[in-house]
């Protein structure tokens, strides 16, 4: 059940990294505490609200999976 925001999720909060965008550096969001955070579940620990791993706008879109694009072509190279 979504509950309102309890404070619990301001442990988890991260910065926007450097040169990549936060999806892309394994960051999640969630819309109901308006936190990005570094978190393994799939739901939010603090309110249970269902965390945002990819992002919503077209051009940011394009940029997550052409990331994810690079990043598997340097993957391949290395094998």
């Amino acid at each position: 059940m979504v509950t309102s925001c309890n404070g619990i999720c301001n442990r988890y909060k991260m910065v926007k990294p450097n040169g990549t965008g936060r999806y892309s550096a394994g960051q999640k969001r969630c819309n109901l505490c308006d936190i990005f955070m570094q978190w393994e579940g799939i739901f939010c620990p603090c309110c249970g609200y269902r965390l945002r791993s990819r992002p919503r706008n077209g051009k940011y879109k394009e940029k997550y999976y052409e990331s994810i694009r690079k990043n598997e072509g340097v993957i391949m190279e290395r094998l």
